[in-house]
Protein backbone atom coordinates (compact mmCIF):
# COMPACT_ATOMS: atom_id res chain seq x y z
CA UNK A 1 0.00 0.00 0.00
CA UNK A 2 2.66 2.18 0.64
CA UNK A 3 4.99 1.30 -2.39
CA UNK A 4 1.41 2.15 -4.28
CA UNK A 5 1.07 5.66 -2.21
CA UNK A 6 4.51 6.04 -3.22
CA UNK A 7 4.39 5.54 -6.99
CA UNK A 8 1.24 7.76 -7.19
CA UNK A 9 3.16 10.45 -5.29
CA UNK A 10 6.37 10.47 -7.95
CA UNK A 11 3.76 10.50 -10.91
CA UNK A 12 2.26 13.35 -9.26
CA UNK A 13 5.51 15.50 -9.05
CA UNK A 14 6.50 15.47 -12.61
CA UNK A 15 8.53 18.40 -13.14
CA UNK A 16 7.61 19.94 -16.73
CA UNK A 17 10.73 21.26 -17.91
CA UNK A 18 9.65 23.96 -21.00
CA UNK A 19 5.76 24.78 -20.61
CA UNK A 20 6.07 27.69 -22.38
CA UNK A 21 7.49 26.00 -25.41
CA UNK A 22 4.51 24.03 -25.33
CA UNK A 23 2.00 26.35 -25.05
CA UNK A 24 3.63 28.26 -27.47
CA UNK A 25 3.81 25.96 -30.24
CA UNK A 26 0.21 25.04 -29.62
CA UNK A 27 -0.60 28.61 -30.45
CA UNK A 28 0.80 29.37 -33.11
CA UNK A 29 -0.77 26.05 -34.74
CA UNK A 30 -4.14 27.11 -34.41
CA UNK A 31 -3.33 30.64 -35.47
CA UNK A 32 -2.34 28.57 -38.70
CA UNK A 33 -4.72 26.26 -38.58
CA UNK A 34 -7.55 29.36 -38.66
CA UNK A 35 -5.28 31.60 -41.36
CA UNK A 36 -5.62 28.61 -43.33
CA UNK A 37 -8.96 27.59 -42.81
CA UNK A 38 -11.16 30.02 -41.39
CA UNK A 39 -14.54 30.73 -44.89
CA UNK A 40 -12.27 28.45 -47.22
CA UNK A 41 -13.24 25.41 -48.86
CA UNK A 42 -11.34 22.58 -47.62
CA UNK A 43 -8.46 21.76 -49.22
CA UNK A 44 -4.84 21.31 -47.41
CA UNK A 45 -5.65 22.16 -44.30
CA UNK A 46 -6.41 18.86 -42.35
CA UNK A 47 -2.91 17.53 -43.67
CA UNK A 48 -1.29 20.81 -42.74
CA UNK A 49 -2.77 21.02 -39.02
CA UNK A 50 -1.63 17.45 -39.04
CA UNK A 51 1.83 17.86 -40.14
CA UNK A 52 2.33 21.03 -37.90
CA UNK A 53 1.27 18.94 -34.66
CA UNK A 54 3.61 15.93 -35.59
CA UNK A 55 6.33 18.64 -35.88
CA UNK A 56 5.46 20.18 -32.78
CA UNK A 57 5.36 16.77 -31.09
CA UNK A 58 9.29 16.09 -33.00
CA UNK A 59 10.48 19.39 -31.42
CA UNK A 60 9.35 18.53 -27.73
CA UNK A 61 10.68 15.12 -28.13
CA UNK A 62 14.14 16.48 -29.01
CA UNK A 63 14.21 19.15 -26.77
CA UNK A 64 12.79 17.03 -23.81
CA UNK A 65 15.47 14.36 -25.17
CA UNK A 66 13.15 11.33 -25.39
CA UNK A 67 13.36 8.15 -26.56
CA UNK A 68 10.14 6.65 -28.41
CA UNK A 69 9.99 3.26 -28.62
CA UNK A 70 9.72 1.91 -32.55
CA UNK A 71 6.03 0.77 -31.94
CA UNK A 72 4.65 4.64 -31.34
CA UNK A 73 6.70 5.41 -34.26
CA UNK A 74 5.00 2.87 -36.78
CA UNK A 75 1.70 5.18 -35.94
CA UNK A 76 2.93 7.56 -38.12
CA UNK A 77 2.00 5.36 -41.10
CA UNK A 78 -1.97 5.05 -40.34
CA UNK A 79 -1.43 9.32 -38.95
CA UNK A 80 0.22 10.45 -42.48
CA UNK A 81 -1.22 8.05 -44.94
CA UNK A 82 -5.03 9.61 -43.58
CA UNK A 83 -3.75 13.11 -43.61
CA UNK A 84 -2.07 12.31 -46.84
CA UNK A 85 -4.95 10.89 -48.95
CA UNK A 86 -7.37 14.12 -47.76
CA UNK A 87 -5.87 16.40 -50.36
CA UNK A 88 -5.84 12.94 -52.92
CA UNK A 89 -9.23 11.74 -52.43
CA UNK A 90 -12.59 14.65 -52.67
CA UNK A 91 -15.35 11.80 -52.19
CA UNK A 92 -17.12 12.75 -49.33
CA UNK A 93 -17.33 9.32 -47.46
CA UNK A 94 -13.52 8.60 -48.22
CA UNK A 95 -12.43 11.84 -46.88
CA UNK A 96 -14.38 11.04 -43.82
CA UNK A 97 -12.71 7.83 -42.90
CA UNK A 98 -9.49 9.36 -43.58
CA UNK A 99 -10.03 11.87 -41.28
CA UNK A 100 -11.11 9.36 -38.38
CA UNK A 101 -7.96 7.42 -39.12
CA UNK A 102 -5.75 9.91 -38.39
CA UNK A 103 -6.97 11.77 -35.54
CA UNK A 104 -7.52 7.54 -34.03
CA UNK A 105 -3.81 7.48 -34.64
CA UNK A 106 -3.36 10.93 -33.29
CA UNK A 107 -5.01 9.73 -30.21
CA UNK A 108 -2.94 6.52 -29.60
CA UNK A 109 -0.05 8.60 -30.35
CA UNK A 110 -0.79 10.69 -26.89
CA UNK A 111 -2.13 7.36 -25.23
CA UNK A 112 0.75 5.72 -25.49
CA UNK A 113 4.34 7.55 -27.30
CA UNK A 114 6.49 6.81 -24.38
CA UNK A 115 5.56 3.17 -23.61
CA UNK A 116 4.51 1.95 -27.59
CA UNK A 117 1.81 0.12 -25.82
CA UNK A 118 -0.96 0.12 -28.03
CA UNK A 119 0.14 -2.86 -29.67
CA UNK A 120 -1.24 -4.37 -26.35
CA UNK A 121 -4.45 -1.83 -25.68
CA UNK A 122 -7.63 -3.81 -24.89
CA UNK A 123 -10.68 -1.63 -25.01
CA UNK A 124 -10.58 -1.15 -21.21
CA UNK A 125 -7.28 -0.19 -21.45
CA UNK A 126 -8.12 2.62 -24.33
CA UNK A 127 -11.19 3.85 -22.72
CA UNK A 128 -9.21 4.58 -19.32
CA UNK A 129 -6.29 6.37 -21.10
CA UNK A 130 -8.88 8.58 -22.65
CA UNK A 131 -10.18 9.12 -19.61
CA UNK A 132 -6.61 10.58 -18.10
CA UNK A 133 -5.68 12.24 -21.72
CA UNK A 134 -8.80 14.76 -21.20
CA UNK A 135 -7.75 14.99 -17.35
CA UNK A 136 -4.43 16.01 -18.34
CA UNK A 137 -5.70 17.80 -21.29
CA UNK A 138 -7.54 20.19 -18.84
CA UNK A 139 -5.24 20.23 -16.14
CA UNK A 140 -1.52 19.40 -17.39
CA UNK A 141 -1.14 23.11 -19.10
CA UNK A 142 -1.99 25.26 -15.34
CA UNK A 143 0.26 22.94 -13.19
CA UNK A 144 2.97 22.87 -15.60
CA UNK A 145 3.08 26.65 -15.86
CA UNK A 146 2.76 27.08 -11.53
CA UNK A 147 5.20 24.19 -11.05
CA UNK A 148 7.59 26.32 -13.00
CA UNK A 149 7.02 29.26 -11.31
CA UNK A 150 7.64 27.67 -8.16
CA UNK A 151 10.69 25.86 -9.34
CA UNK A 152 11.86 29.89 -10.68
CA UNK A 153 11.24 31.07 -6.98
CA UNK A 154 12.95 28.62 -5.61
CA UNK A 155 16.06 29.18 -7.93
CA UNK A 156 16.09 33.09 -7.03
CA UNK A 157 18.67 32.93 -4.34
CA UNK A 158 19.07 36.42 -4.51
CA UNK A 159 15.81 37.47 -4.73
CA UNK A 160 15.45 38.93 -8.04
CA UNK A 161 12.76 38.48 -10.27
CA UNK A 162 14.59 36.69 -13.00
CA UNK A 163 11.56 36.41 -15.22
CA UNK A 164 11.25 39.51 -15.25
CA UNK A 165 15.05 40.18 -16.17
CA UNK A 166 14.57 37.94 -19.30
CA UNK A 167 11.43 39.59 -20.27
CA UNK A 168 11.93 43.40 -20.16
CA UNK A 169 14.76 43.36 -23.06
CA UNK A 170 11.47 42.13 -25.30
CA UNK A 171 9.09 44.73 -24.08
CA UNK A 172 11.77 47.43 -24.18
CA UNK A 173 12.76 46.54 -28.03
CA UNK A 174 8.63 46.26 -28.99
CA UNK A 175 8.21 50.08 -27.88
CA UNK A 176 11.01 50.94 -29.54
CA UNK A 177 9.62 49.02 -33.22
CA UNK A 178 6.67 50.25 -33.03
CA UNK A 179 6.53 53.65 -34.01
CA UNK A 180 9.17 52.98 -36.41
CA UNK A 181 7.27 50.04 -38.03
CA UNK A 182 4.29 52.37 -38.57
CA UNK A 183 5.95 55.13 -39.68
CA UNK A 184 7.79 53.21 -42.43
CA UNK A 185 4.76 51.09 -43.29
CA UNK A 186 2.98 54.12 -43.91
CA UNK A 187 5.76 54.76 -46.34
CA UNK A 188 5.28 51.73 -47.99
CA UNK A 189 1.80 51.93 -48.34
CA UNK A 190 2.32 54.90 -50.08
CA UNK A 191 4.40 53.43 -52.41
CA UNK A 192 2.83 50.38 -53.09
CA UNK A 193 -0.70 50.14 -54.01
CA UNK A 194 -0.90 46.21 -53.51
CA UNK A 195 1.53 46.62 -50.10
CA UNK A 196 -1.48 49.39 -49.29
CA UNK A 197 -4.46 46.90 -49.81
CA UNK A 198 -3.03 44.81 -47.96
CA UNK A 199 -1.89 46.64 -45.09
CA UNK A 200 -6.23 47.99 -45.56
CA UNK A 201 -7.35 44.62 -45.31
CA UNK A 202 -5.50 44.00 -42.11
CA UNK A 203 -6.12 47.03 -40.52
CA UNK A 204 -10.67 46.65 -41.73
CA UNK A 205 -10.74 43.23 -40.48
CA UNK A 206 -9.70 44.36 -37.09
CA UNK A 207 -12.12 47.00 -36.88
CA UNK A 208 -15.12 46.98 -34.77
CA UNK A 209 -17.47 45.75 -36.87
CA UNK A 210 -15.53 42.72 -36.91
CA UNK A 211 -15.16 42.44 -33.08
CA UNK A 212 -17.50 39.48 -32.83
CA UNK A 213 -15.98 37.41 -35.28
CA UNK A 214 -12.39 38.43 -33.82
CA UNK A 215 -13.09 37.44 -30.13
CA UNK A 216 -14.71 34.48 -31.54
CA UNK A 217 -11.87 32.94 -33.30
CA UNK A 218 -9.40 33.99 -30.31
CA UNK A 219 -11.47 32.61 -28.04
CA UNK A 220 -11.75 28.88 -30.02
CA UNK A 221 -7.58 29.14 -30.78
CA UNK A 222 -6.79 29.87 -27.57
CA UNK A 223 -9.19 26.74 -26.11
CA UNK A 224 -7.94 23.94 -28.76
CA UNK A 225 -3.87 25.62 -27.64
CA UNK A 226 -4.77 25.08 -24.97
CA UNK A 227 -6.00 21.69 -24.99
CA UNK A 228 -2.88 20.87 -27.56
CA UNK A 229 -0.66 21.61 -25.16
CA UNK A 230 -2.27 19.35 -22.65
CA UNK A 231 -2.30 16.38 -24.90
CA UNK A 232 1.58 16.76 -25.67
CA UNK A 233 2.37 17.37 -22.05
CA UNK A 234 0.41 13.95 -21.37
CA UNK A 235 2.29 12.28 -24.10
CA UNK A 236 5.54 13.81 -23.29
CA UNK A 237 5.20 12.47 -19.31
CA UNK A 238 2.10 10.70 -18.40
CA UNK A 239 2.49 7.66 -21.35
CA UNK A 240 5.06 6.23 -20.09
CA UNK A 241 2.06 4.73 -17.71
CA UNK A 242 1.33 2.32 -19.86
CA UNK A 243 4.64 0.13 -19.18
CA UNK A 244 3.16 -1.32 -16.28
CA UNK A 245 0.09 -2.47 -18.73
CA UNK A 246 -0.46 -5.97 -17.91
CA UNK A 247 -2.49 -7.95 -20.68
CA UNK A 248 -3.52 -10.73 -18.20
CA UNK A 249 -4.96 -8.92 -15.66
CA UNK A 250 -8.59 -8.59 -16.44
CA UNK A 251 -10.20 -4.68 -15.60
CA UNK A 252 -13.85 -6.37 -15.14
CA UNK A 253 -14.03 -9.35 -12.92
CA UNK A 254 -16.41 -12.45 -14.70
CA UNK A 255 -19.53 -12.34 -13.23
CA UNK A 256 -21.95 -14.52 -15.43
CA UNK A 257 -22.02 -18.46 -15.23
CA UNK A 258 -20.62 -20.74 -17.89
CA UNK A 259 -24.58 -22.07 -18.04
CA UNK A 260 -25.98 -18.07 -19.14
CA UNK A 261 -23.38 -17.93 -21.41
CA UNK A 262 -23.80 -21.48 -22.94
CA UNK A 263 -27.91 -20.99 -22.82
CA UNK A 264 -27.56 -17.56 -24.71
CA UNK A 265 -24.96 -18.10 -27.23
CA UNK A 266 -26.89 -21.32 -28.54
CA UNK A 267 -30.31 -20.27 -28.47
CA UNK A 268 -28.17 -17.57 -30.75
CA UNK A 269 -26.72 -20.09 -32.95
CA UNK A 270 -30.27 -21.91 -33.20
CA UNK A 271 -31.70 -18.30 -34.44
CA UNK A 272 -28.97 -18.18 -37.08
CA UNK A 273 -29.29 -21.88 -37.74
CA UNK A 274 -33.40 -21.22 -39.04
CA UNK A 275 -32.06 -18.14 -41.01
CA UNK A 276 -29.29 -19.83 -43.15
CA UNK A 277 -31.76 -23.02 -43.45
CA UNK A 278 -34.03 -21.01 -45.22
CA UNK A 279 -31.62 -18.72 -46.99
CA UNK A 280 -29.55 -21.52 -48.05
CA UNK A 281 -30.87 -21.69 -51.60
CA UNK A 282 -29.91 -17.96 -52.04
CA UNK A 283 -25.97 -18.81 -51.88
CA UNK A 284 -25.61 -20.54 -54.75
CA UNK A 285 -28.70 -19.61 -56.97
CA UNK A 286 -28.96 -16.10 -56.86
CA UNK A 287 -31.54 -14.20 -59.29
CA UNK A 288 -32.49 -17.48 -60.10
CA UNK A 289 -34.95 -18.17 -57.17
CA UNK A 290 -36.08 -14.47 -56.85
CA UNK A 291 -38.95 -15.14 -58.65
CA UNK A 292 -39.81 -18.32 -56.91
CA UNK A 293 -41.53 -16.34 -53.50
CA UNK A 294 -42.88 -13.65 -56.40
CA UNK A 295 -40.26 -10.48 -54.92
CA UNK A 296 -38.87 -8.35 -57.30
CA UNK A 297 -35.20 -7.52 -57.77
CA UNK A 298 -35.62 -4.48 -55.13
CA UNK A 299 -38.07 -6.32 -52.81
CA UNK A 300 -35.19 -8.70 -52.35
CA UNK A 301 -31.77 -7.09 -52.71
CA UNK A 302 -32.76 -3.83 -51.06
CA UNK A 303 -34.65 -5.42 -48.20
CA UNK A 304 -32.04 -6.73 -45.87
CA UNK A 305 -28.28 -6.57 -46.45
CA UNK A 306 -27.98 -3.83 -43.65
CA UNK A 307 -29.83 -5.64 -41.03
CA UNK A 308 -27.33 -8.69 -42.01
CA UNK A 309 -24.74 -6.64 -41.61
CA UNK A 310 -26.14 -5.07 -38.24
CA UNK A 311 -26.57 -8.63 -37.49
CA UNK A 312 -23.33 -9.75 -37.78
CA UNK A 313 -21.77 -6.76 -35.31
CA UNK A 314 -24.11 -7.39 -32.72
CA UNK A 315 -23.06 -11.12 -32.67
CA UNK A 316 -19.47 -10.06 -32.84
CA UNK A 317 -20.08 -7.44 -29.64
CA UNK A 318 -22.39 -10.13 -27.82
CA UNK A 319 -19.33 -12.81 -28.57
CA UNK A 320 -17.04 -10.36 -27.49
CA UNK A 321 -19.15 -8.92 -23.98
CA UNK A 322 -19.72 -12.49 -22.87
CA UNK A 323 -16.04 -13.65 -23.12
CA UNK A 324 -15.22 -10.85 -20.62
CA UNK A 325 -18.25 -11.32 -18.63
CA UNK A 326 -18.25 -15.67 -18.52
CA UNK A 327 -16.46 -17.24 -15.68
CA UNK A 328 -14.50 -19.97 -17.21
CA UNK A 329 -11.76 -22.01 -14.85
CA UNK A 330 -12.41 -25.41 -15.92
CA UNK A 331 -10.82 -26.18 -19.59
CA UNK A 332 -14.52 -28.30 -20.35
CA UNK A 333 -16.16 -24.98 -20.00
CA UNK A 334 -13.30 -23.27 -21.91
CA UNK A 335 -13.85 -25.69 -24.86
CA UNK A 336 -17.66 -25.39 -24.90
CA UNK A 337 -17.69 -21.97 -24.73
CA UNK A 338 -15.06 -21.18 -27.50
CA UNK A 339 -17.09 -23.89 -29.67
CA UNK A 340 -20.29 -22.26 -29.27
CA UNK A 341 -18.36 -18.86 -30.18
CA UNK A 342 -16.73 -20.17 -32.97
CA UNK A 343 -19.93 -21.36 -34.35
CA UNK A 344 -21.53 -18.10 -33.80
CA UNK A 345 -19.30 -16.72 -35.87
CA UNK A 346 -19.19 -19.29 -38.61
CA UNK A 347 -22.84 -18.48 -38.85
CA UNK A 348 -22.71 -14.95 -39.09
CA UNK A 349 -20.41 -15.15 -42.10
CA UNK A 350 -22.92 -17.22 -43.74
CA UNK A 351 -25.24 -14.36 -43.20
CA UNK A 352 -22.64 -12.11 -44.29
CA UNK A 353 -22.18 -13.94 -47.31
CA UNK A 354 -26.22 -13.55 -47.79
CA UNK A 355 -26.08 -9.69 -47.26
CA UNK A 356 -23.61 -9.28 -50.01
CA UNK A 357 -25.40 -11.79 -52.21
CA UNK A 358 -28.38 -9.24 -51.65
CA UNK A 359 -25.90 -6.01 -52.58
CA UNK A 360 -24.66 -8.05 -55.51
CA UNK A 361 -28.05 -8.37 -56.95
CA UNK A 362 -29.29 -5.18 -56.63
CA UNK A 363 -25.81 -3.47 -57.92
CA UNK A 364 -26.15 -6.01 -61.04
CA UNK A 365 -29.70 -4.53 -61.36
CA UNK A 366 -29.58 -0.92 -60.91
CA UNK A 367 -25.33 -0.02 -60.56
CA UNK A 368 -23.06 1.39 -58.53
CA UNK A 369 -23.71 4.33 -55.64
CA UNK A 370 -21.37 5.61 -52.47
CA UNK A 371 -23.60 3.64 -50.00
CA UNK A 372 -23.38 0.16 -52.21
CA UNK A 373 -19.56 0.34 -52.68
CA UNK A 374 -19.03 1.31 -49.42
CA UNK A 375 -20.86 -1.18 -47.88
CA UNK A 376 -19.54 -3.67 -50.23
CA UNK A 377 -16.02 -2.66 -49.29
CA UNK A 378 -16.93 -3.00 -45.52
CA UNK A 379 -18.75 -6.41 -45.37
CA UNK A 380 -15.16 -7.72 -46.85
CA UNK A 381 -13.16 -6.24 -43.60
CA UNK A 382 -15.69 -7.48 -41.57
CA UNK A 383 -15.81 -10.37 -42.85
CA UNK A 384 -11.96 -10.37 -42.16
CA UNK A 385 -12.36 -9.84 -38.66
CA UNK A 386 -15.07 -12.17 -38.09
CA UNK A 387 -12.06 -14.22 -39.44
CA UNK A 388 -9.49 -13.10 -37.01
CA UNK A 389 -11.73 -13.41 -34.15
CA UNK A 390 -11.92 -17.03 -34.39
CA UNK A 391 -8.37 -17.37 -34.88
CA UNK A 392 -7.98 -14.86 -31.71
CA UNK A 393 -10.50 -17.38 -29.34
CA UNK A 394 -8.77 -20.57 -31.06
CA UNK A 395 -5.21 -18.67 -29.57
CA UNK A 396 -6.57 -17.77 -26.57
CA UNK A 397 -5.87 -14.10 -27.67
CA UNK A 398 -9.37 -12.60 -27.98
CA UNK A 399 -7.92 -9.62 -25.76
CA UNK A 400 -6.70 -8.59 -28.84
CA UNK A 401 -10.01 -7.05 -30.34
CA UNK A 402 -9.01 -3.60 -29.98
CA UNK A 403 -5.95 -4.00 -32.31
CA UNK A 404 -7.51 -6.42 -34.90
CA UNK A 405 -10.52 -3.82 -35.28
CA UNK A 406 -8.15 -0.76 -35.51
CA UNK A 407 -6.07 -2.78 -38.21
CA UNK A 408 -8.98 -3.59 -40.15
CA UNK A 409 -10.21 -0.10 -40.18
CA UNK A 410 -6.89 0.82 -41.28
CA UNK A 411 -7.06 -1.81 -43.89
CA UNK A 412 -10.97 -0.76 -45.11
CA UNK A 413 -9.89 2.66 -45.34
CA UNK A 414 -6.61 2.09 -47.74
CA UNK A 415 -9.17 0.01 -49.81
CA UNK A 416 -11.62 3.17 -50.37
CA UNK A 417 -8.32 5.29 -51.21
CA UNK A 418 -6.83 3.13 -53.11
CA UNK A 419 -10.16 2.13 -55.66
CA UNK A 420 -11.38 5.41 -56.06
CA UNK A 421 -15.02 5.28 -54.69
CA UNK A 422 -16.00 7.94 -57.62
CA UNK A 423 -13.87 6.40 -60.36
CA UNK A 424 -15.14 3.01 -59.79
CA UNK A 425 -18.46 4.01 -59.59
CA UNK A 426 -18.48 5.87 -62.61
CA UNK A 427 -16.48 3.03 -64.57
CA UNK A 428 -18.84 0.50 -63.42
CA UNK A 429 -22.24 2.50 -63.97
CA UNK A 430 -20.77 3.11 -67.42
CA UNK A 431 -19.71 -0.18 -68.32
CA UNK A 432 -23.95 -1.15 -67.05
CA UNK A 433 -25.00 1.39 -69.52
CA UNK A 434 -22.95 -0.22 -72.28
CA UNK A 435 -24.70 -3.71 -71.49
CA UNK A 436 -27.57 -2.05 -72.76
CA UNK A 437 -28.95 -0.64 -69.31
CA UNK A 438 -30.03 3.07 -68.34
CA UNK A 439 -26.83 5.81 -67.56
CA UNK A 440 -28.07 6.72 -63.95
CA UNK A 441 -26.71 10.56 -65.23
CA UNK A 442 -28.59 12.20 -62.43
CA UNK A 443 -26.26 10.71 -59.98
CA UNK A 444 -23.30 11.59 -61.61
CA UNK A 445 -24.44 15.18 -62.03
CA UNK A 446 -25.83 15.21 -58.06
CA UNK A 447 -23.50 12.96 -56.45
CA UNK A 448 -19.99 12.61 -57.39
CA UNK A 449 -17.42 14.46 -56.37
CA UNK A 450 -14.38 15.55 -58.59
CA UNK A 451 -12.58 12.23 -58.54
CA UNK A 452 -15.01 10.65 -60.88
CA UNK A 453 -14.24 13.32 -63.78
CA UNK A 454 -11.53 12.10 -65.29
CA UNK A 455 -12.83 8.95 -65.84
CA UNK A 456 -16.05 10.30 -67.38
CA UNK A 457 -13.95 11.79 -69.94
CA UNK A 458 -12.05 8.84 -70.61
CA UNK A 459 -15.02 6.87 -71.29
CA UNK A 460 -16.21 9.76 -73.70
CA UNK A 461 -13.05 9.44 -75.87
CA UNK A 462 -13.11 6.02 -76.12
CA UNK A 463 -13.77 4.50 -79.55
CA UNK A 464 -15.89 1.88 -78.00
CA UNK A 465 -18.60 4.01 -76.54
CA UNK A 466 -21.68 4.00 -78.63
CA UNK A 467 -22.10 7.37 -79.99
CA UNK A 468 -25.68 7.96 -77.85
CA UNK A 469 -23.72 7.33 -74.47
CA UNK A 470 -20.87 9.33 -75.99
CA UNK A 471 -23.70 12.12 -75.91
CA UNK A 472 -25.08 11.07 -72.74
CA UNK A 473 -21.54 11.58 -70.92
CA UNK A 474 -21.16 15.10 -73.05
CA UNK A 475 -24.51 16.77 -71.24
CA UNK A 476 -23.92 14.97 -67.90
CA UNK A 477 -20.24 17.09 -67.79
CA UNK A 478 -21.30 19.86 -69.38
CA UNK A 479 -24.70 19.85 -66.73
CA UNK A 480 -21.93 19.28 -63.45
CA UNK A 481 -19.52 22.25 -64.36
CA UNK A 482 -22.32 24.05 -64.63
CA UNK A 483 -23.44 23.27 -61.30
CA UNK A 484 -20.40 22.87 -60.15
CA UNK A 485 -18.72 26.83 -61.67
CA UNK A 486 -17.99 28.08 -58.25
CA UNK A 487 -15.83 25.29 -57.62
CA UNK A 488 -13.89 25.33 -61.16
CA UNK A 489 -11.93 27.79 -62.62
CA UNK A 490 -11.80 30.35 -60.01
CA UNK A 491 -8.79 31.73 -58.41
CA UNK A 492 -8.21 29.36 -54.92
CA UNK A 493 -6.50 30.64 -51.77
CA UNK A 494 -3.32 28.53 -51.32
CA UNK A 495 -4.93 26.90 -48.39
CA UNK A 496 -8.02 25.17 -50.30
CA UNK A 497 -5.53 23.51 -53.26
CA UNK A 498 -6.69 19.94 -53.80
CA UNK A 499 -5.58 17.14 -56.51
CA UNK A 500 -8.52 15.90 -57.47
CA UNK A 501 -10.41 19.07 -58.11
CA UNK A 502 -7.30 20.46 -60.05
CA UNK A 503 -7.17 16.93 -62.08
CA UNK A 504 -10.85 17.88 -63.09
CA UNK A 505 -10.37 21.51 -64.02
CA UNK A 506 -7.58 20.48 -65.86
CA UNK A 507 -9.90 18.19 -68.21
CA UNK A 508 -12.56 20.66 -67.81
CA UNK A 509 -10.37 23.61 -69.50
CA UNK A 510 -8.87 20.99 -72.22
CA UNK A 511 -13.06 21.23 -73.30
CA UNK A 512 -14.45 24.91 -71.75
CA UNK A 513 -15.41 25.91 -75.74
CA UNK A 514 -17.50 22.49 -75.84
CA UNK A 515 -18.71 22.99 -72.47
CA UNK A 516 -19.66 26.74 -73.05
CA UNK A 517 -21.58 26.17 -75.91
CA UNK A 518 -23.44 23.42 -75.18
CA UNK A 519 -27.18 24.17 -75.82
CA UNK A 520 -28.94 23.72 -73.09
CA UNK A 521 -32.36 23.66 -72.41
CA UNK A 522 -34.06 26.31 -70.36
CA UNK A 523 -37.11 26.90 -68.67
CA UNK A 524 -37.99 30.65 -67.32
CA UNK A 525 -40.19 31.51 -64.45
CA UNK A 526 -41.12 35.01 -63.61
CA UNK A 527 -40.79 35.80 -59.51
CA UNK A 528 -41.74 39.03 -57.84
CA UNK A 529 -40.29 39.93 -54.49
CA UNK A 530 -40.49 43.26 -52.47
CA UNK A 531 -37.10 45.33 -51.35
CA UNK A 532 -36.77 48.65 -49.82
CA UNK A 533 -40.69 49.16 -49.79
CA UNK A 534 -40.88 48.44 -53.94
CA UNK A 535 -41.88 45.57 -55.81
CA UNK A 536 -39.54 44.11 -58.14
CA UNK A 537 -40.42 41.66 -60.99
CA UNK A 538 -37.03 39.08 -61.87
CA UNK A 539 -37.03 36.00 -64.43
CA UNK A 540 -35.15 32.57 -63.45
CA UNK A 541 -33.55 30.54 -66.17
CA UNK A 542 -33.06 27.32 -65.19
CA UNK A 543 -30.50 25.74 -67.23
CA UNK A 544 -31.39 21.28 -67.49
CA UNK A 545 -30.21 18.51 -69.95
CA UNK A 546 -32.12 15.51 -71.17
CA UNK A 547 -30.82 11.77 -70.32
CA UNK A 548 -33.01 8.91 -70.98
CA UNK A 549 -35.88 11.13 -71.20
CA UNK A 550 -35.17 12.10 -67.43
CA UNK A 551 -34.82 15.94 -66.76
CA UNK A 552 -31.77 16.80 -64.79
CA UNK A 553 -31.44 20.39 -63.23
CA UNK A 554 -27.93 22.07 -63.76
CA UNK A 555 -28.43 25.55 -62.27
CA UNK A 556 -30.25 28.65 -61.95
CA UNK A 557 -29.30 32.00 -63.31
CA UNK A 558 -31.50 34.99 -62.15
CA UNK A 559 -31.75 37.70 -64.67
CA UNK A 560 -33.15 41.58 -63.46
CA UNK A 561 -35.56 42.72 -65.95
Amino acid sequence: MIENDTKNDSKSNITFKHPALVLILSLVIWIIFDQATWERAFGLQFLLTTLLILIGLFILIRVEKKKVPWASWLLLIPTLFGAVMTVIRREGSTTFFNIVLTLLSLLLIALTLDSGAWLRYRFQDLFMGILQLIASAIISPVRSVIQKVKQQKRSDSDGKNRMWVRIRPYLIGLLIAFPLVCILGALLSSADMVFNDRISNMIDWISIENLGEIIWRSMYIIILAYLLAGAYLHALYRSADHNELDENKSGIKPFLGSIEAFVVLGLVNLLFLSFIIIQFRYFFAGDANISFDGFTYAEYARRGFFELVAVALISLGIFYLLGLFTKRQKPVKKLIFSALGILLIIQVGFMLVSAFQRLTLYENAYGFTTLRTITHIFMIWLGVLLLAAVVMEVTNQFKRMALAIFLVFFGFTVTLNLLNVDRFIVSRNIEHAIAGNALDARYLVGNMSSDGIPEMFAYQDKTETPEELQNALEASLTCYYAANDDTFGNEKYWSEWHLSRIRAENRFDQEKDVLESYPFKTRSEKIYYEENGKEIQDTINSYFIIVDDVEIWCNSDEIGE
